[in-house]
């Protein structure tokens, strides 16, 4: 039989995943995070063997507290391992590594990711689902782009720092007070990293403008377009006010996104279904600049991306993109190997490279807000 470290073919039961090895962990760790385009990734890595780098086992995974399972992409697992495992099926990884910590149990459904790290720009090795460290706090620090673990429980919800995480299943939820609309469970999703605030029926709500639409969320199998608008008034966590945000549509889950999240440092005792939020700047509002896009309803393919549909009145729109339109390049970079940054200011600009009937042609896009 080969090594532990090796990758085993099993289909396993639910229960924990991902947990530290050991019983107490009194100061806090600090894992070897990578910050993409508000996203959180962690570094994996299994036993290394020898003739082999701690970097040739390592995989990065993107945590997602929206997740309610973790996936790793076939490409990655034979990277790795050396084996081919089908779609569906479920890998074990045993003990394996993050950093300093050293982690048991880790499992997760193999399934293509390929889509999803063209529509990133970075590649995805993995997705790690929210319960991934249930025995321990973890920490989601947005102004350190840190990601912190620690032994302890949080104390019982206050309504000011500490609230509920209880809904529906077993990922994350927070009241929204919305004016005139009284409050609503969100899901607390650091994998909609670039959104605001997502919700049903966004029509009914008040808002500056009527809402338009604006893009699309890329899903394992689907693309969901959305419409997007300014509300006119400030939703409130707690203590907490959001001013004037932009709320976003969905035909299912109502999240809370990256947009929010950025705000503060988020601190989770997934046992007792609790949550700490602690402000960035208790000084400073909370608020949400306009909403800047290109206009384009894209579809991940290949190495690129197909244009599904092309908005009305947008930029895309005046510089002349076409539906099926193929898209190779962003400012001069491949669509799956573009630049990571925390820089939340929009561009002025947006050079693309496309080829239309087998024509490659580069447009200029002048970038401008769908929602002001």
């Amino acid at each position: 039989m080969k090594q532990v470290a090796i990758l085993i073919v099993a289909l396993l039961a639910a229960g924990k995943m991902l947990a530290p090895a050991a019983a107490q962990i009194d100061e806090p760790v600090v894992l070897p995070t990578e910050m993409c385009r508000g996203y959180f990734f962690v570094p994996v890595t299994l036993e290394v063997r020898e003739g082999e780098t701690a970097q040739e086992r390592t995989l990065w995974f993107l945590y997602d507290t929206g997740a309610a399972s973790s996936f790793v992409d076939p490409d990655s697992v034979e990277r790795v391992s050396g084996q081919r495992l089908d779609t569906g099926v479920r890998a074990n990884f045993g003990t394996t590594m993050s950093g300093p910590l050293r982690l048991t149990g880790l499992r997760a459904r193999v399934r293509d990711l390929d889509h999803l790290s063209i529509a990133l720009g970075r590649e995805i090795d993995g997705i790690l689902e929210f319960d991934a460290f249930e025995d321990v706090l973890l920490t989601l620090d947005y102004a350190a782009s840190e990601m912190r673990v620690v032994s302890g429980e949080l104390p019982r919800a206050d309504g000011e720092t500490i609230f509920r995480a209880n809904g529906p299943d077993i990922r994350p939820w927070i009241q929204v007070r919305f004016p005139g609309r009284g409050t609503r469970r969100l899901l607390i999703d650091s994998g909609a990293a670039l959104s605001p605030v997502i919700l049903r029926d966004i029509e009914r709500y008040d808002t500056v403008t009527p809402p338009r639409a604006t893009g699309a969320a890329v899903r394992f199998s689907e693309i969901e377009r959305r419409s997007s608008a300014r509300l006119s008034g400030n939703p409130t966590i707690g203590s907490n006010v959001l001013t004037r945000p932009i709320i976003q549509s969905t035909p299912e889950t109502e999240i809370l996104g990256g947009q929010v999240m950025r705000h503060f440092s988020w601190t989770f005792d997934q046992r007792n279904e609790r949550v700490r939020l602690v402000r960035n700047d208790p000084e400073t509002p909370i608020t949400f600049a306009p909403l800047v896009t290109h206009g384009l309803v894209l579809v991940p393919e290949n190495d690129g991306m197909r244009v599904a549909s092309v908005i009305a009145n947008s930029p895309a729109f005046d510089a002349g993109v076409q539906t099926d339109d193929f898209i190779t390049h962003f400012n001069g970079a491949e669509m799956r190997d573009r630049t990571c940054n925390l820089d939340i200011t929009p561009p002025e600009t947006l050079d693309i490279d496309l080829i239309r009937d087998g024509e490659a042609l580069a447009l200029t896009l002048t970038l401008y807000p769908l929602v002001d």
